[in-house]
């Protein structure tokens, strides 16, 4: 498999310092000699496939940007026009080893942070109009060129094009122009306004982070506490002396109602299990399917002490969390606790998406781990090769 690394000359911490989630930056050569982990054609193949996100976008003239969604019909592509057209492939680390190995070298941020890679490949004058994101993303140059004019940070309800399915801005100021080559990345930070165009025919890679909303995060936890709630809990009345009114909502009343939510809410320990679980919540959960030949744990630790290696599932997504005393394991969704001697055997687990003979045999020394190897595997999280 191919591998990707950061120009040794890239500052990681002066990055974090000076640039994320804070401005836009030009990394010009972050990738040197960068060769694509995917060709046009196999963007197209992609495109075609029925369970894949893609759109084509095409740039018409007076700021028209005409959308379709995938999947297509290969033909479709033999029938574009020379320029002004870009098809856009969701999720690519997904389906192609070597476009997940492009988030390696991005180990400086959280790896549960990362969304996934979109692919986009643009004939000349390709773009998807002027717009922002709500999350951070790396665009990674590949073949070709792109120009990237950048505006401002966006108000939540910057003005959009009317009847736009792309979310264009209506209107857009450039304050910063680049014209990128192979290897070079573009950083933007949430809600800064850009818009890319293809100089000629041209890959880009668009690494975006999760970012779930306040309200995202509120509607998912309240969904927890409620599915684990005690019925029996119920409002009281706090009544001290005769009410004055009869109507009225008395304030001792008032605060008890807001101490029980409270109470809840901020309870820590439920919180932090709560968000482990969510964050690692995969991008498409239904292609994480349990082994076909589901193992006993000897069958397991036998073909892993003869050398076979274990493979994260592309589509599965792991984080740990230290929590006080307590250790905490989450994979697709799921909580596993264990022993505290474990950390360096789940840091390990999180940080490579293969796990050869050398890193699994001190996995397997290790308290609780040969047993989670094994519901990992039989879930389809790894895979054994």
């Amino acid at each position: 498999m191919s591998s990707y690394a950061l120009n040794p000359d890239f500052k990681r911490q002066e990055f974090l310092n000076k640039y994320w989630q804070q401005q836009p930056v030009l990394l010009p050569a972050l990738f040197q000699d960068f060769d694509d982990p995917i060709t046009a054609e196999e963007l197209a193949g992609l495109a075609c496939e029925e369970f894949i996100e893609s759109r084509l976008i095409n740039t018409g003239k007076d700021g028209n940007w005409a959308l379709e969604q995938g999947p297509f019909d290969e033909t479709m592509f033999q029938q574009l026009p020379s320029r002004d057209w870009t098809v856009l492939v969701q999720a690519v680390d997904q389906w192609s080893a070597l476009v997940n190995a492009l988030k390696t070298p991005f180990d400086f941020l959280p790896s549960w942070r990362i969304e996934d890679v979109m692919v986009s490949y643009a004939a000349p004058g390709g773009g998807v109009g002027p717009h922002f994101d709500f999350y951070d993303v790396f665009l990674i140059q590949g073949s070709g060129q792109r120009r990237w004019l950048v505006g401002d940070r966006c108000p939540a309800d910057a003005a959009l094009l009317a009847n736009s399915e792309q979310k264009i801005l209506q209107t857009f100021e450039a304050k910063q122009e680049f014209i990128l080559n192979p290897g070079d990345v573009l950083y933007l930070p949430p809600q800064i306004a850009h818009w890319g165009t293809a100089v000629n025919e041209s890959l880009c890679y668009s690494i975006g982070f999760r970012a779930p909303s306040v309200a995202e995060m509120l509607e998912g936890y309240s969904d927890s506490l409620i599915a684990r709630s005690n019925p029996a809990r119920r409002f009281t009345d706090s009544i001290d002396t005769l009410p004055l009114k009869p109507g009225a909502i008395n304030p001792g009343s008032l605060q008890r109602a807001l101490e029980d939510l409270t109470e809840l809410i901020a309870d820590e320990s439920s919180f932090a299990k709560w968000f482990g679980c969510y964050v690692s919540n995969p991008k498409y959960p239904e292609l994480v399917q349990p082994a076909e030949h589901p193992l006993e744990l000897s069958a397991l630790r036998s073909r892993l002490q003869q050398g076979a290696s274990l493979v994260r599932h592309p589509c599965s997504r792991f984080a740990f969390l230290k929590y006080e005393s307590e250790l905490y394991f989450f994979a697709d969704g799921g909580l596993h606790k264990l022993p505290s001697s474990a950390l360096n055997a789940v840091s390990t687990l999180c940080e490579l998406t293969t796990l050869y003979s050398r890193e699994i045999l001190i996995i397997l020394k290790t308290d609780s781990m040969p047993e989670l190897l094994l519901q990992l595997h039989n879930h389809g999280c790894l895979i054994l090769e």
